[in-house]
């Protein structure tokens, strides 16, 4: 379906019967607006003959139709209400489900914070204007007009005709001048997202703009986007005073078309008083539905744009997912003869055969960008090898059940991810359903015990977005606490201590210790300190494993990790 506005109607077929009572309700508003213009005329003509009883009749008639239509607007609007709170509450969830269950592949490539962040708020809240307010304003507007014309034509088919030769010709043009709208916000709001997406990494990333004196820099690449999103909205807007001088216009011609045939009609008597004030207001409706064209057209068009860019996110395709759910070995990784590429792009690892033994610590070392991260992915099973055999648990990566392979293992990365909340919030992460009790006693475990303490709410104590309100260690070590109440199998450091001071690093190395007790581990780093007591090591370099053995073993062959050790001051020069 090419329309995704169209798409969104038709994927909320379960909501279709209260859209039809809208569109019913829409529709009656027009009938009782053409029964009072009648009812009006006929209480003109009653009078001017002298019959008042009949007038006054007529005229109570009149006011029990106007009372009718206020009823159906109460009606209308919470119908409205309800039926569109459905569908957009469906709209939100299943948007950011599409963001945590959606394919990382796609999620990496093809979005960004900032601009995803607009599209699940602002271009869902446009949309929702357009179906909550929109919709049932401009169906009124229509059946208000179609009925009119009807009852136009059966009071005088001279006006009529000539109603009807100025309005089709002036929507033909209106609706021409119409379409780059669609295009033109759609662009827009491209443009406003990736200006958005600069905010955010600006928000995020304070400290490096200030520290490296990238104001003026990022200011300029903000307002590039935002100068191109008004470029656009400018030129919607020169199509919009289009419209609008078109329909300004042929309202124009239509009234003075209208008097002059309806005085002459009058004077000849082929047409009652009575009846042409009846035709006018009709045909003020007519002129409202045709006055409001350039604008619902112009609301449609950016509902179009709107609802295209929430399609984005809502297709973006699902995790692949296997079908086994329970280990078969405790051997949590055995890579043979792996190679991937990320879509479209160079081998990133070629031919890697790697075994991570029960409960064995094996370290994976090399210089940035030789593949380490990528293995990383793999062994989350975030992307599945193109080639070769790579078995977690004894089970083939692309038959594991995502979600039930990562109840395996607990993670903790070199960037501290922690989330607006209490420090019981952020440690219950690795546990739902974590008692007060088990919190404090990993605290313990990873030495922040005395921290927390010092806090009058104590572990109730809200860390800030990010956990601004830490240090760097204590987050880290957070991180740490939430891993370990996880109690997986395995755990995986991906450059864990690699961002701290060395006073720091000793300490949550402590914290690691802990953490790795009786547990598998794989741990990427690049500071060699971390991974000295490691049962095995891979070092890796362009994708490929270059040396491997034990500590002991790499620093006899006075090979790859023999120098990366002694760079690192970790060896004596000869």
């Amino acid at each position: 379906m090419k329309n995704p506005l169209f798409r969104f109607y038709a994927d909320h077929k379960k909501y279709w019967p209260g859209l039809i009572v809208i569109i019913l309700i829409s529709l009656a508003a027009g009938v009782l607006k053409m029964l009072v213009s009648i009812m009006w005329g006929r209480a003109v003509d009653l009078g001017l003959a002298g019959d008042v009883r009949q007038m006054f009749h007529a005229a109570a008639a009149m006011f029990g139709l106007i009372l009718l239509d206020c009823s159906r607007t109460a009606i209308h609007y919470h119908i409205i209400g309800h039926v569109t709170e459905g569908i957009f509450t469906e709209i939100r969830t299943g948007a950011f489900q599409k963001l945590t269950t959606g394919d990382v592949a796609v999620l990496e490539n093809r979005f960004r914070s900032g601009d995803t962040a607009t599209r699940i708020n602002h271009d869902i809240e446009a949309l929702s204007e357009f179906a909550a307010g929109h919709v049932s304003n401009f169906s009124r507007l229509l059946f208000q007009g179609i009925f009119a014309l009807t009852g136009c034509l059966f009071l005088s088919w001279q006006l009529f005709l000539t109603t009807c030769l100025v309005i089709p010709f002036s929507f033909w043009i209106v609706k021409k001048i119409s379409i780059p709208i669609q295009a033109q916000s759609k662009k827009s709001m491209d443009d406003t997202g990736s200006a958005m997406s600069i905010a955010a990494d600006t928000c995020s990333g304070m400290l490096t703009v200030k520290a490296f004196e990238l104001e003026a820099v990022l200011a300029a690449r903000f307002e590039t986007n935002i100068d191109a999103a008004y470029e656009q909205t400018v030129r919607t807007e020169k199509v919009n005073r289009k419209m609008t001088g078109v329909k300004y216009v042929a309202n124009v011609i239509q009234t003075m078309s209208l008097f002059l045939m309806g005085s002459w009609l009058v004077s000849r008597g082929s047409l009652r008083v009575g009846s042409l004030i009846a035709f006018i207001t009709l045909s003020n409706y007519i002129t409202e539905s045709f006055g409001m064209s350039d604008y619902m057209i112009s609301q449609y068009r950016r509902a179009v744009a709107n609802a295209g860019r929430l399609y984005e996110v809502l297709d973006i395709p699902k995790e692949r997912s296997g079908m086994v759910r329970e280990a078969l070995s405790d051997i949590p990784c055995w890579a043979v003869h792996v190679d991937f590429s990320y879509a479209g792009g160079q081998m990133i690892l070629h031919n890697l055969n790697a075994v991570i033994g029960s409960k064995k610590h094996v370290a994976i070392v090399g210089a940035s960008g030789c593949g380490k991260s990528t293995l990383m992915k793999l062994i989350c099973r975030f992307y599945v090898p193109q080639s070769g055999s790579l078995k977690l648990f004894g089970v083939e990566s692309a038959d594991w059940d995502a979600n039930a392979l990562r109840q395996n293992f607990a993670i903790v990365t070199q960037e501290s991810i922690l989330f607006d909340g209490s420090i019981y919030d952020n440690i219950a992460y690795g546990r739902p359903g974590l008692s007060r009790r088990e919190c404090e006693e990993a605290l313990i475990r990873v030495g922040l015990e005395e921290f927390v303490n010092d806090y009058e709410k104590g572990i109730d104590y809200q860390i800030g977005e990010y956990g601004y309100r830490l240090s760097g260690g204590q987050r880290q070590r957070l991180c740490i606490a939430r891993a370990m109440v996880k109690e997986a199998s395995l755990v995986l450091l991906d450059e864990a201590t690699s961002a701290l001071d060395v006073q720091t690093e000793r300490e949550i190395q402590k914290a690691l210790d802990v953490l790795l007790e009786n547990r598998a581990a794989v741990i990427v780093a690049h500071r060699l300190t971390t991974v000295q007591n490691a049962d095995y090591i891979y070092c890796m370099d362009r994708g490929k494993v270059l040396e491997e053995g034990t500590p002991q073993e790499l620093l006899s062959q006075k090979g790859y990790y023999y120098e990366m050790c002694k760079l690192q001051g970790l060896v004596a020069e000869d």
